[in-house]
């Protein structure tokens, strides 16, 4: 047997996909050839995909050759496979087909052995530019059959399902689902889709290549719950005329989202109505609290909700918050939702709300959410730390313990430089943990003979700072000065209520022999009886004073005196208290700082410097005398040791009467005063121009905005500044900061590790938020600049009421009650005490539930009205609510007020029964 191609035949196909397995040979007769597996495998899978085939009498027959994108006078060959399925030889024969279009291999007969395919080529030569069809007949013994021939003329065609049906879905949800829209026509073609509310298909246009396929999207979001049934429409083909339609279908229903607290607790309310009340409990400044709701779906739809919160005054001081601000919950099942409280305000009632809003016509549900900030609560045990007298030389020391009885962690520090005073407590900052105690060491080393009474302020974060007075009296061989105990700290303060600190002690003592000044019953002086009632009444209130006035501790730490701020006139002060020097890279030290020393009380007295012979800054003359009511000039001094360093100390001086010197000048023990103590900051650096200072790595704590107070009143808030880096780090308030705040302290240095606790103050003014800007520089460098801003304005006594409409009441039958409630809200960030004042008339008629009380910030609170009415008449009431500030100290002046009007309609009816004549018994009404 030998095999040669036909020169008859010419195969000319557009695609791969024609497999030749039989070959024409000289005689009459057709056998086969095996196919290659692997080619008749591929061959059969790619077939697969273009036709139909069909098994008759054991042949295994395609049902139709289909020629498409053909040309005119071009030959296109597709092959025609007989495959033998069965277990004999097979004979058979064809006949050519009987158009001209179409024609193969001249027909001969045909065995197929068992397992045999035989390949056919047949050729098409087109002419027109029509649809051509014929039959290619197969005879065998059994009967006759036949493979359909097809040309057809390229033509535009999309096919998608006729139907759609989409999930069940929740009223304001969206569902989807995806079909196939496939091109099975000749030609690539636009698309457009149109459908009705509520579906939605994507994309809605397009271009779709022939053979080719893209997946549509079909949303639904319903607005109602109703059965949804709509017909889409797929334009397509020349100029869109073609089309195709859909069946959509989807059902609608509402979903229901139930709300409940996750482990409640005693305070909280969780009934089944509208509002719901979760408390937080107290939680320490600075922590974290976790509560959860849980949101149950028990319909069969999913259930999309939204939490929303309500409109703060500013969302900077929100307390309150909730990660989650949209779900869903599946059908049947639950879901967690967390609610965090993160207080920022000490001391305070916070109060704030939040709606769960389920999709479609479902009610949401309130949730009020409450929580109490609790602060540090730092204790020493001893306000007062007294050494006596020592010998010059001696350094002796004592302890105190201080303690956090708080569950809140507390940050302390001491506002003195340990290190350049006479005084020094170790540790000097630290942290204490909630419920802790920790020793204290105090330490006494004079440089001079001289009574030392210094007044230290203990900084806490997030608390008012506490004081320590810190006193001691140095001996030497030729100098002994009056001995100071802490009797003579009380007496000092009640003569400075009473004016008369200006004196020096042998000016008092003279005016006690000459009866011109009076010893009360704790010892202090005071002026006499009958020069008092000559005095006008204000000053002689002031004069008479029995105690010293109770001041705040953040009012006395502030008032100071060193910044034109002082509660009482000073004794003596110094200028400038704030000394940079700046770049000092050396050789040469930098000229000096003038500073000024003013004495203005009635005596001479003496300043002596603490000095170090280590420390880098030094003021001289260490120890001078000042004239009353005169100055002196002294110089600051700065000679930086090591180059390419920081430097910054707080310098210290005691200035004390002259007389006290010597305790022999003492006549009078409650004429002794303690000395006073100067501060000055001093700081510089001996980097040269070209050397970059080293990068300061610290973390700073800063509120946002001020605590809220009142009109003319002062607000403080603490800073908490960690040096997080292995060197110094010095910091410095810039320049350009804003001028209406104050900043305690203003320059300093903080060692590795340490920490520098901050006090701010402000005098808000106006109701509008202002920002209050400044700015802290860190190593003496331009570049390291750090920008904090608070934000402060005063509380606006205020309720939100509707004043513009009535309250009205149902129809009453007199002599019984009705009731109508009524909602207020506090937009303020103070608590008002508030009292509802109906006019006496009219008590018994009308009254309101409560009728005084308290709402705290951001609180809604509903009332309760009750009508009575006495007769058959139409009543109309006008009742006002009075309102300010609420926990305030009772003062002299009557407090600042605001008040409100509403109106209140209702009306009283009368009755009676009757019955219809005529009309059954079950027919009577009322």
């Amino acid at each position: 047997m030998r095999t040669r191609d036909s020169g008859d035949c010419t195969v000319n196909t557009m695609n791969d996909d024609s497999c030749l397995s039989a070959s024409t040979l000289g005689s009459s007769s057709v056998t086969t050839q095996l196919i290659d597996p692997l080619s008749r495998k591929l061959c059969v899978v790619r077939k697969q995909q273009d036709m139909k085939k069909r098994v008759i009498w054991g042949i295994e027959v395609p049902e139709e050759l289909h020629w498409k994108g053909w040309e005119l006078g071009k030959e296109t060959t597709r092959t025609l496979i007989l495959k033998n399925l069965s277990l004999k030889t097979q004979k058979l024969k064809y006949r050519p087909p009987k158009t001209k279009f179409f024609f193969t291999m001249i027909p001969q007969p045909i065995f197929l052995s068992p397992g045999i395919a035989l390949t056919l080529p047949i050729v098409f030569r087109p002419l027109e530019a029509k649809e051509y069809t014929d039959q290619l007949w197969f005879e065998k013994e059994e009967g006759v059959f036949c493979v359909a021939l097809k040309a057809s003329l390229p033509c535009y065609k999309l096919v998608c399902p006729p139907s759609l049906q989409l999930p069940m879905c929740a009223i304001g949800d969206t569902v989807e689902t995806w079909f196939c829209l496939s091109n099975v026509g000749d030609l690539p073609t636009f698309f457009t889709w149109e459908v009705p509310v509520p579906f939605q298909i994507l994309p809605t246009t397009g271009l779709l290549e022939p053979g080719l396929g893209c997946k549509i999207k079909v949303t639904f979001e319903p607005l109602i719950a109703v059965i949804h049934e709509v017909e889409a429409l797929c334009w397509y083909g020349k100029s869109g005329k073609q089309k195709n339609s859909i069946h959509i279908q989807a059902a609608a229903k509402c979903a229901q989202l139930l709300v409940s607290i996750r482990h409640k607790q005693l305070e909280d309310q969780d009934p089944e109505g509208f509002q719901k009340v979760i408390h937080f409990g107290y939680v320490s400044v600075g922590c974290v609290a976790e509560r959860q709701i849980r949101l149950y779906n028990p319909s069969a739809v999913n259930a999309p909700f939204k939490i929303e919160m309500a409109e703060d005054m500013l969302a900077k001081d929100q307390s309150f918050s909730c990660p989650t601000s949209q779900g869903i919950v599946p059908p049947g099942e639950k879901k967690c939702v967390s609610l965090f409280f993160h207080p920022k305000t000490l001391d305070s009632k916070a109060i704030d709300y939040f709606s769960i809003v389920p999709s479609g016509c479902a009610t949401q549900t309130l949730l009020q959410v409450v929580g109490f900030c609790r602060g540090p609560d730092i204790a020493l045990q001893h306000c007062c730390v007294n050494f006596n007298w020592v010998k010059l030389g001696e350094h002796p020391e004592q302890t105190l313990w201080i303690e956090n009885r708080s569950n809140c962690p507390a940050h302390f520090q001491f506002d003195i430089d340990c290190q350049d005073s006479v005084f020094s407590i170790r540790p000097a900052f630290g942290t204490l943990a909630g419920k802790t105690r920790m020793t204290l060491h105090c330490a006494y080393q004079p440089t001079h003979p001289i009574i030392c009474f210094r007044r230290v302020a203990c900084l806490i974060h997030h608390q008012d700072p506490l004081f320590l007075d810190l006193i001691g009296t140095c001996h030497s061989e030729s100098t002994k000065p009056a001995i100071l105990r802490p009797q003579h700290l009380t007496w000092y303060r009640t003569h400075l209520a009473r004016g008369l600190t200006l004196y020096p002690p042998d000016i008092l003592a003279a005016m006690l022999k000459e009866k011109k000044l009076e010893r009360d019953e704790n010892g202090a002086l005071m002026l006499p009886i009958e020069v008092c009632e000559s005095l006008p009444m204000q000053d002689l209130e002031d004069l008479t004073a029995q105690t010293y006035p109770n001041i705040p501790p953040m009012m006395e730490y502030f008032f100071d005196g060193t910044r034109d701020l002082a509660i009482f006139p000073p004794a003596v002060s110094l200028e400038p208290i704030d000394v940079d020097f700046g770049a000092c890279p050396g050789p040469e030290a930098p000229n000096p700082v003038p500073l000024c020393l003013r004495n203005y009380t009635k005596g001479k007295i003496t300043v002596v410097w603490t000095h170090r012979s280590d420390c880098p800054f030094w003021v001289t003359p260490v120890t001078s005398d000042v004239p009353p009511l005169k100055s002196v000039a002294l110089r600051l001094h700065f000679q930086p040791p090591s180059p390419n360093c920081l430097y910054a100390v707080e310098l210290e001086a005691f200035a004390i009467y002259k007389v006290l010197q010597c305790y022999s000048n003492i006549e009078e023990d409650c004429t002794v005063v303690p000395s006073w103590c100067l501060k000055v900051r001093a700081r510089g650096h001996s980097y040269y121009p070209s050397l970059e200072h080293h990068i300061p790595q610290y973390s700073l704590d800063a509120p946002q905005t001020f605590p809220a107070v009142s009109s003319g009143k002062p607000s403080y808030r603490s800073l908490f500044l960690v040096n997080k880096g292995s060197m110094m780090l010095t910091f410095s308030l810039a320049p350009n900061s804003s001028p209406d705040i104050t900043l305690k302290p203003s320059s300093g240095l903080i060692a590795p590790g340490a920490h520098q606790i901050f006090l701010i103050s402000t005098y808000p003014k106006g109701t509008s938020w202002k920002q209050h800007v400044f700015y802290l520089k860190f190593n003496f460098y331009p570049q390291y600049l750090k920008e904090v801003s608070i934000q402060s304005r005063e509380e606006p006594l205020e309720l939100k009421l509707d004043t513009c409409k009535s309250i009205f009441f149902k129809p009453t039958w007199v002599g019984c009650s009705s009731t109508s409630n009524f909602t207020f809200h506090n937009p303020s960030r103070l608590p008002l005490e508030f009292e509802w004042r109906v006019s006496q008339q009219h008590q018994k008629m009308l009254a309101v539930r409560p009728s005084k009380g308290i709402i705290h910030p951001n609180e809604n609170l509903t009332l309760t009205w009750i009508f009575s009415p006495l007769e058959e008449i139409k009543y109309l009431f006008r009742v006002g609510i009075w309102v300010w500030e609420a926990r305030q100290p009772q003062k002299t002046k009557p407090q600042p007020t605001v008040h409100y009007r509403i109106r209140l309609v209702g009306m009283g009816v009368t009755g009676c029964l009757s019955t219809m004549l005529g009309a059954p018994p079950e027919a009577s009404w009322l």
